[in-house]
């Protein structure tokens, strides 16, 4: 089973947007830990980076915060609509690595990572989210959709991935 990560609208506009920048803050160490382990087993890790975010995909809004770890090798996608897989190159992207298994993780969990989450299993995948990896733009919101969906720890992705 081949997997990737992706991490959705963790943009510096969209930190602004979030009413509990502390959550959105937190979210991010365990992104950054998710995405250390895919990069360390070759697995791909996906930007997904939402075009409406600031002025333009020039705008310092635009760009992922400064605290989430990048990687030159990450696949960047542009999305307009809350799915990422919506419209974009994303779907045929992940077929084309052979991926079968999604862990999504980003902001906000009531919009575009339950949308997208959505979108992974209309496509086929086989999905789950990022415990403690979401953020929502209401405080609550992010432990409501992992109530709701099925959930990674860290700990669990770490021996999945080995």
């Amino acid at each position: 089973m081949k997997t990737a990560f992706l991490i959705i609208d963790m943009q510096k506009g969209c930190r602004e947007f979030c009413k509990y920048q502390r959550e959105f803050d937190d979210a991010v160490e365990y992104i950054n830990e998710a995405a250390k382990l895919f990069r360390k087993n070759g697995l791909p890790v996906i930007r997904v980076l939402d075009i409406e975010v600031g002025e333009g995909a020039d705008s310092k809004e635009f760009e992922f915060v400064d605290s989430i770890i990048t990687d030159e090798n990450d696949i960047i996608i542009h999305k307009e609509y809350n799915n990422a897989f919506f419209k974009t190159e994303l779907n045929d992207k992940l077929k084309e690595l052979g991926v079968d298994f999604v862990v999504i993780s980003g902001f906000a969990a009531e919009y575009c990572v339950l949308f997208s989450y959505n979108g992974a299993k209309e496509a086929g995948y086989e999905v789950s989210l990022l415990q403690s990896g979401i953020a929502g733009v209401e405080y609550e919101e992010a432990k409501k959709i992992q109530l709701i969906r099925p959930v990674i720890s860290l700990e669990a992705l770490e021996y999945f991935l080995k």
